[in-house]
């Protein structure tokens, strides 16, 4: 049985010395499949792949980490001070579009998408550094979730550099850059102010009429919370007896399942209260258990999808 909760750059500034002629690249940068990101003109737009590793958090959800994916350096400290910064039109996108949350740039946090400029950071390293900048959302659920599958664009970054040479402050070059941020692997990213075990649970029964099985699923929250659930999914005879969703010649027939909490059968859509959730995890306390529906039980499988909505006050 499933239960389902419903839930690169390398910034380019050309110096002519009368000794000969070099290009120099002012700043650098690789993401995590290790791809150097380079552009000798500018505006122009790059994709980097990051990992993500979502997790919920006091106030705000964590999307990424780009600490943990980009990598940047000076690639001339000695003579050039390279300043850069994100500017307006750095937002989330794709399955993301409609969520707000804020970016935390090298200490400092700003409401995302960005209204204003952030700070300028300067880049006076010529080793690769952790880029250090965080995405969060905005909790608008329980304990939501949308899936980001690998490959797909979330977030857009525009950023500005400034680059000058360190004696004197001259042959000043300001470069606009647009990275879109692609997801390097597949995860669940938590829209709710609380999380959960798992989002995908299966619960092998016995065979009929067997013994309840315990639902292995838990929910925990970044700051206390007063939880409810309740049930969703196709009923048969009865609003507490979920159907059997398999169908064919080897579907059983005249049983259905039962989702069943300190013994009592919970009908669909019915609340359950859990009551306060907060950072250590909370068992539902459920387990699943076959049950009559009409007519006469006839050998076969039994499959029911339920889904579980978590609310909180």
């Amino acid at each position: 049985m499933n239960i389902k909760q419903l839930v690169k750059l390398i910034f380019v500034n050309t110096f002519i010395y009368f000794a000969g002629v070099s290009s120099v690249y002012a700043f650098t940068c690789y993401d995590s499949t290790g791809n150097v990101l380079s552009y000798t003109q500018s505006p122009v737009t790059a994709n980097a792949y990051v990992n993500l590793q979502p997790s919920v958090q006091a106030g705000q959800n964590l999307v990424v980490d780009l600490s943990n994916s980009i990598f940047c350096k000076n690639d001339d400290p000695s003579a050039r001070r390279d300043q850069v910064n994100m500017i307006r039109g750095s937002a989330y996108g794709g399955v993301l579009n409609n969520f707000r949350g804020s970016l935390r740039y090298y200490g400092s946090s700003y409401t995302f998408p960005l209204t204003n400029p952030t700070h300028q950071q300067d880049f006076p390293s010529g080793n690769y550094t952790a880029w250090n900048t965080q995405l969060y959302l905005t909790p608008i659920s329980a304990a939501g979730g949308v899936v980001v599958n690998r490959g797909t664009h979330f977030a857009t970054l525009v950023m500005y550099q400034v680059g000058s040479n360190i004696v004197g402050g001259g042959n000043v070059n300001t470069s606009t850059f647009t990275w879109n941020l692609y997801a390097n692997n597949d995860v669940v990213v938590p829209i709710g102010g609380c999380d959960v075990s798992s989002r995908n649970v299966v619960v092998n029964l016995p065979e009929y009429p067997g013994s309840a099985q315990p639902v292995p699923l838990s929910i925990y929250c970044a700051s206390s919370q007063n939880i409810s659930y309740y049930l969703t999914g196709t009923t048969d005879t009865s609003s507490n007896i979920f159907a059997n969703t398999l169908s064919g010649a080897n579907a059983a027939k005249g049983v259905g399942i039962q989702m069943v909490r300190n013994g009592n059968a919970i009908p669909a859509n019915q609340n359950v209260q859990l009551g306060r959730v907060g950072s250590s995890a909370v068992n539902l306390g459920l387990s699943a258990r076959y049950s009559r529906t009409q007519g006469q039980v006839t050998a076969g499988k039994v499959q029911s999808v339920i889904g579980v909505t978590f609310m909180y006050d």
